[in-house]
C-alpha cells in the first residue's frame, strides 16, 4: 500500500512539472519554443499516468532521465529561459522546476536501486547481502 501512495505521490508531483512547463508556455517567444515547451507538458502527462498505473521501472527509468536531463540543460545555464520577458518569475519558476526534478530524481533512483537490488546476484553469481 505504501508503495502506491508513494507512486501516486511522485505521479502527481510529473503533473506539477507539467504544471510548471503550462506556466512557461504562455511566455514562449516563439513558435518552437512553444512546440518544445508542449511536447515537455506531454511527456510530463504521459510519465504521470505511467506513474500513477503500474509504476513499471520502465516508467521509473524515464522519469529519471528526463529528469537529469532536465537539470543537465537548464542548471550551467541560469540566462536560459524559454523566452520569458519577466525575469523574476522565470528565475522563481526555473527554480522550483529545478527543485521538483531533483526530488523526482531522487525518488528513481531510490525506487530503482529498492526494486533490483536483488538483480546483482543474476549478474555476479554471487549471493546479495
Amino acid at each position: 500500500m505504501s508503495a502506491v501512495i508513494g507512486r501516486r505521490v511522485c505521479a502527481a508531483l510529473a503533473l506539477s512539472s507539467a504544471g510548471l512547463h503550462a506556466a512557461m508556455l504562455g511566455h514562449a517567444s516563439n513558435v518552437v519554443a512553444g512546440l518544445l515547451l508542449a511536447a515537455m507538458i506531454a511527456a510530463c502527462v504521459y510519465c504521470a499516468r505511467d506513474l500513477w498505473l503500474r509504476g513499471t521501472l520502465r516508467a521509473w527509468c524515464v522519469v529519471g532521465l528526463m529528469n537529469i536531463a532536465m537539470i543537465a540543460v537548464h542548471l550551467p545555464a541560469p540566462s536560459h529561459h524559454h523566452g520569458m520577458h519577466a525575469a523574476g518569475q522565470q528565475s522563481t519558476l526555473m527554480g522550483l522546476a529545478t527543485a521538483v526534478a531533483a526530488v523526482e530524481v531522487a525518488a528513481a533512483m531510490a525506487v530503482l536501486y529498492y526494486r533490483t537490488r536483488g538483480n546483482a546476484q543474476l549478474v555476479s553469481g554471487k549471493p546479495a547481502r
